[in-house]
């Protein structure tokens, strides 16, 4: 009976052991309850079944839809090279109108540089010679920069796992970005505007910042703006208006609170810590700077409570000009940390670094950063190619005994000092919150930095109630459909009916098991593409079945009937599904989002379907017809 369909028999088991290996997590994980998930996801391995089981688009599980726009001016900034105050009064001035201006950036620019008679060869020598030439070459830049910002954006979304992301452009300076059952936003929203700027500056010497702080002291004593700072309210003497122990009145003297000082903000009355900071007022007016410093070990320390001080006088117009003036730069730790006071108690505070102007290294010299546990604490293993492990060695060798900051957008993650000379470009980050910190930021370093900053300008979260209600409307919909074409064929076709309702239900197994396998993601689109597969799925069977029944009407015997019925009606079948898949591979190839989704289940489909309706039945038939008292065939 099997003798010569054996081979056909071996191939339909190894396919469906295949469709019942593939579908399987997908069938453990919607069968999980939220308990067991929230277990398996405490012991790590609940991502890694997640990613074999069938992905949801974004219409049927929500998800988040961002708008990104590229930061055009800091670019501009950016490739700008021995900029000073002439250039700064430039840029700045055209910078701030920029939100006011529906005019593109870089032509505002060049506008305000040829009426301010600035010599934009100066500052761009790389980009041409003359101002048309360096214009065009700063818009073929920003042009180059929303293209490299799209295929870094959709490496690092890749590469955390999100399923099926719509990342397009829209207009020359935004990028739309559609993702699809996130659960921590904020995470994938530091992940898409990370600029991922890794940098290696080595610090200054002690006497070089003491040097520093003692000129910011200088120029904010006696100057306007701290006189402005340090306009304070009159206590009133009325004592029921104002009831003040004496104490108090003694202590207010001496000093006087960084809210006084500073005055508050509306964006001020909604932060986290209220606490005010006492400074003496003496010393601040001295020393209006360092007084807001502590010295912590060997590093300059902030308190968490003077930051935004410290912020309003870096942000300071003179106090810029020192820094751009070749005194380096102040960055501060990304991560706060605490100190015991010597009275007692203990305070928060940021560690702030004084650094060479110019990294000696940056991350663009990376070619592989791995997020790993080194003694229990997340870290980031770094290799560098060889132009960097050059660098590298000759940056290492020539400062050993110095520290070298390690910063990442701007912020310090670890200073340590240089213990000896690094010749094979090795070298690991330390100081993360955790290990998806690490993780995260190890795949923005393989992906790449962006070439300029991208703010988020609109977000909307796409809520899961609407995909459950689209999931449970799509999955009646096709059952309906399904038992209407099965009950049909069974009636129409009889016993023939019954194999052709097989191979209906083979079918949607194997294109599940499909995505499955393939990673792919199920859309609203998709549920309908597999409604329609269903019903193209018994198409070829009902002209396989009817070219049968015309061999029986005849005359012929049964064996004879199925042979001549399959093979006149192959061709047609082909010639049918080829022209369905062409059309269903170009909405693959130039859709997005819901269209592709729905021509990636329509093209495995018809695929499906024909080794179902042409494979699996014949072979059915095979068995069939192989029994030797054979007279009838109920079709």
């Amino acid at each position: 009976m099997f003798g010569k369909n054996t081979p056909r028999l071996i191939v339909i088991g190894v396919v469906l052991l295949w469709a019942l290996y593939a579908l399987f997590p997908t069938i453990k994980y919607n069968t999980l309850s939220e308990d067991e998930k929230t277990s398996m996801e405490e012991e790590g391995i609940l991502e890694q079944l997640e990613k074999k089981t069938i992905r949801r688009g974004l219409d049927l599980q929500g998800g988040m839809h961002i708008v990104l726009e590229v930061d055009i001016p800091t670019l501009v900034e950016n490739l700008a090279s021995n900029k000073n105050n002439r250039f700064y009064e430039v840029f700045d001035k055209v910078k701030t109108g920029d939100e006011m201006s529906s005019e593109d950036f870089i032509n505002r620019f060049a506008t305000e540089a040829k009426s301010q008679d600035l010599r934009l060869n100066r500052y761009y020598m790389d980009y041409g010679s003359d101002p048309v030439s360096i214009q065009a070459a700063l818009e073929d830049e920003a042009t180059d920069a929303i293209n490299r910002a799209l295929e870094i954006l959709q490496n690092r979304v890749d590469e955390f796992g999100v399923s099926e992301p719509t990342i397009q452009k829209q207009g020359n300076r935004r990028v739309i970005v559609e993702l699809a059952g996130i659960q921590d936003p904020d995470r994938a929203r530091s992940l898409l505007q990370s600029t991922a700027l890794l940098e290696f500056a080595l610090l200054k010497d002690g006497a070089v910042t003491q040097n520093l702080l003692t000129r910011v002291d200088r120029i904010l004593k006696g100057s306007d703006d701290l006189e402005d700072l340090l306009e304070t309210k009159e206590d009133p003497t009325d004592e029921e208006q104002a009831p003040i122990e004496t104490e108090t009145r003694v202590a207010d003297e001496e000093e006087v609170s960084l809210t006084e000082l500073f005055g508050t903000t509306e964006e001020d009355t909604t932060a986290e810590d209220t606490t005010e900071v006492l400074v003496d007022k003496d010393l601040f007016e001295e020393r209006p700077f360092s007084s807001l410093l502590r010295q912590i070990g060997n590093d300059l320390g902030v308190p968490e409570q003077n930051m935004r001080a410290v912020n309003k006088i870096m942000e300071m117009s003179d106090i810029q000009e020192i820094l751009k003036g070749g005194e380096g730069r102040l960055s501060m730790s990304k991560e706060k940390d605490t100190w015991t006071l010597p009275e007692g108690g203990s305070e928060s505070f940021y560690r702030m670094y004084h650094l060479e102007a110019e990294a000696g290294l940056t991350g663009g010299v990376i070619e592989e950063a791995l997020a790993t546990l080194y003694n229990g604490q997340p870290i980031v293993t770094l290799g560098m190619n060889s132009e960097g492990a050059k660098t590298w060695s000759r940056v290492t060798g020539a400062n050993v005994g110095r520290r070298l900051a390690i910063l990442l957008d701007g912020n310090v993650h670890m200073a340590p000092v240089i213990r000896t000379k690094i010749t094979d470009g090795q070298t690991q980050v330390e100081g993360f919150a955790n290990m998806n910190e690490a993780k995260d930021i190890a795949i923005v370093l393989r992906a790449g930095a962006l070439p300029a900053p991208v703010d988020i300008i609109e977000e909307r979260t796409v809520g899961p109630s609407l995909g459950q209600d689209s999931i449970d409307q799509g999955t009646q919909s096709i059952i309906i459909g399904l038992v209407l074409v099965l009950a049909f064929m069974v009636f129409y076709y009889r016993g023939a009916g019954l194999i052709a309702s097989f191979a209906v239900l083979w079918n949607l197994i194997l294109v599940l098991s499909i995505l499955a396998m393939l990673k792919a993601t199920l859309t609203l689109p998709g549920i309908a593409g597999l409604i329609l597969t269903v019903g193209m799925a018994v198409d070829a069977n009902v002209i396989i079945f009817e070219r049968i029944r015309e061999e029986l009407v005849k005359g012929k015997t049964p064996r004879s009937a199925i042979d001549s019925g399959y093979s006149r009606a192959i061709t047609t079948i082909i010639d049918a599904n080829v022209t369905t898949i062409l059309a269903a591979l170009v909405l693959m190839q130039f859709g997005t989002g819901p269209i592709r989704g729905f021509a990636v289940v329509l093209f495995w489909g018809i695929a499906t379907s024909m080794f179902t309706a042409i494979f699996t039945t014949r072979t059915i038939f095979n068995l069939i017809a192989a029994k030797r008292d054979l007279k009838t065939l109920s079709i």
